[in-house]
């Protein structure tokens, strides 16, 4: 019985191990494969070609910069082998300069030419390829071509993993002056890359503490100081300047990124109207600044009511006191008359019609340069008071 006992103990303490041992021969056990060494950097020999980036393609310029985590951009340049166009190169400038300053993106690289003679221009396919192989998420591109009203700047934002357009802005721009062209590609370049406007400062010299600066259309707040700074968003502004009911023409007043080192725009008054001056269109000093004379306050006019009243007042004194000597002539008249009547034993002679006549006409004229009289009186004292 006890032999029986102890060999079933030994059968139920042998079941875990026959099924481990059936469990490791289905399933065999994975073995870990150690990942192949990194192969070292390849070293280009001293005087040996450099290797391009892609076929056909230029390096890239230049050399991407470093700023932590986050999205790349690459900028599509405008200026290509062979271009001309000094414009181009404004504009280029100005992208880059912003592309340096944005905190959105980690770095930013140059895009180098594609194999396409014809460049990718704006579109979007082109572009997203362009930056997928070098490697950044955003290409930031421009267009800059002129139109029967000056030149049309076109900036675009695509992203390069989904091929689409993130961004999309073009501005109008009148005047092909390098200063101007460079502002607007600031201003664009800032509400794409930085996803909002750049804010710059200009310089008006103003030398009259009471004129009043308008900027596109809406008055500024002085503080007093003939050299004004003001903090615009970048671009360019219409500006005026108002002294009383007087205001001059307006003119463009270019607001960049980097600090002004002189005033934009210089006004003042004259006896003939306001002038705001572009430093351009003043004459130079020995030192080469700009000569601008102070401001002349026209002299105070006298108001035209105050003599007019005066005048058409004397006028109507005169003619009260022609009415007084009519008035008083023909009651002459009369009186004459009445007594020839009396001492004719009430008979008027053929004289004494004719005066009674003349008092007639003489009273009639009295009456008539009263009412003038008093009418142009009292509308020269009224000019002269009350205006």
């Amino acid at each position: 019985m006890h032999v029986l006992w102890s060999a079933l103990l030994v059968a139920l303490l042998a079941l875990p191990a026959a099924a481990q041992s059936r469990k490791s021969k289905s399933k065999p056990k994975d073995t870990l494969t150690p990942p192949p060494a990194a192969a070292p950097p390849a070293v280009t020999p001293p005087g040996a070609a450099q290797p391009t980036l892609l076929p056909g393609t230029q390096p890239v310029l230049p050399a991407a910069k470093a700023r932590g985590e986050g999205n790349t951009v690459g900028l599509y340049r405008l200026v290509r082998r062979g271009e001309t166009d000094p414009l181009l190169k404004v504009v280029d400038d100005a992208f880059r300069q912003v592309a340096d300053a944005s905190r959105r993106y980690t770095r930013w690289v140059a895009l180098p030419e594609p194999a396409e003679r014809q460049g990718c221009g704006l579109n979007v396919p082109c572009l997203a390829g362009l930056g997928g192989l070098q490697g950044v998420d955003e290409v930031f591109a421009g267009d800059l071509k002129k139109s029967e009203n000056g030149l049309v700047l076109h900036v675009r934002l695509v992203d390069t993993r989904g091929e689409k357009v993130l961004g999309d802005k073009d501005q109008v721009i009148a005047s092909q002056t390098a200063a101007e062209v460079q502002v607007w590609a600031e201003s664009l370049a800032c509400k794409l890359l930085m996803g909002q406007e750049c804010i710059g400062e200009a310089l008006i010299d103003a030398d009259l503490p009471e004129m009043r600066i308008l900027v596109d259309g809406e008055p500024v707040p002085r503080t007093g100081k003939q050299l004004e700074r003001l903090r615009l968003p970048v671009g360019v502004h219409r500006v005026r300047i108002a002294v009383d009911k007087r205001t001059s023409l307006e003119r463009p007043l270019l607001v960049s990124r980097e600090p002004p080192a002189a005033a934009g725009l210089y006004a003042r008054e004259h006896e003939e109207a306001l002038a705001l001056d572009a430093p351009s269109e003043l004459p130079r000093g020995l030192d080469g600044r700009p000569s601008v004379e102070p401001s002349l306050r026209p002299k105070p006019g006298v108001r035209w009511t105050r003599p007019v009243g005066i005048a058409v007042a004397a006028a109507g004194a005169v003619a009260l006191g022609l009415a007084t000597y009519e008035g008083i002539h023909s009651k002459s008249l009369v009186n004459d008359a009445n007594r020839s009547y009396d001492a004719n034993q009430g008979a008027y002679r053929p004289g004494d019609l004719a005066n009674i006549n003349s008092a007639k006409s003489a009273s009639n004229m009295a009456n008539v340069l009263f009412i003038a009289g008093g009418v142009l009186a009292a509308a020269g004292l009224t000019m002269v008071f009350a205006f």
